[in-house]
């Protein structure tokens, strides 16, 4: 009976010692990971291609799309559709029909400038709330701990232990009333010749201000 006292006592702590020595391993992981996405990150500028939307009911939508840093995104979408999504640095502007004023929405009242403004993604880290390392990808969950944009956004990543094989490829937004849309990007590509005129509107048929 003492011998099965002791065997067992051995089995507990080498059990001990390797979960220990799993959980130090998937911190060091997870803190490797999260420098090669911020390195990755902060290396993407004036990116250009195509996008997949998909919503919450499982309605999918296509276009087109910029992005610039920093805070600087623009979704065009396929007919029959006619709405533009903008994000110029300041404001998140959702435009139903080409000319038609559009409804704005403060960008610092989204998840976007954790991401995609300015500085990099590891001095942001009070916004992570998640980060897992798979064989060939990785997910970063991003919440606002002060609730200055209630829900989260899940990003996904390419990716394979270094910045270089590492690809930005969806996020997942939940906003405070439960709606969820999914971005799937593809044909992702740099292009120099983005302008910060790329990502204005033409509201041609907005109202002057202060007239109704």
């Amino acid at each position: 009976m003492k011998m099965l006292r002791i065997l067992l006592s051995v089995c507990f702590v080498f059990l001990l010692t390797q979960q220990k020595a799993t959980a130090q391993n998937n911190q060091k992981a997870n803190a490797d990971a999260l420098e090669h996405i911020s390195t990755y990150l902060d290396k993407l500028d004036n990116m250009a291609g195509t996008f997949l939307q998909i919503d919450q009911q499982g309605n999918t939508s296509t276009g087109q799309f910029l992005m610039k840093r920093p805070g600087m995104m623009r979704f065009d979408y396929d007919p029959p559709q006619k709405l533009k999504v903008v994000a110029d640095g300041k404001w998140l502007a959702v435009q139903e029909a080409p000319g038609e004023k559009a409804d704005r929405y403060p960008l610092s009242q989204t998840p976007l400038p954790i991401f995609w403004g300015k500085g990099s993604l590891t001095d942001k880290a009070q916004y992570i709330s998640k980060l897992d390392v798979f064989d060939s990808a990785a997910e970063i969950l991003l919440q606002d701990p002060a609730g200055d944009f209630p829900g989260y956004t899940r990003m996904t990543f390419n990716y394979q232990g270094t910045s270089e094989t590492t690809l930005l490829r969806s996020w997942h937004v939940v906003d405070a009333q439960g709606q969820a849309i999914t971005i799937v990007l593809n044909d992702l590509q740099k292009r120099e010749n983005i302008d910060r005129k790329d990502f204005k509107l033409d509201e041609r048929h907005r109202r002057p201000h202060g007239k109704f």
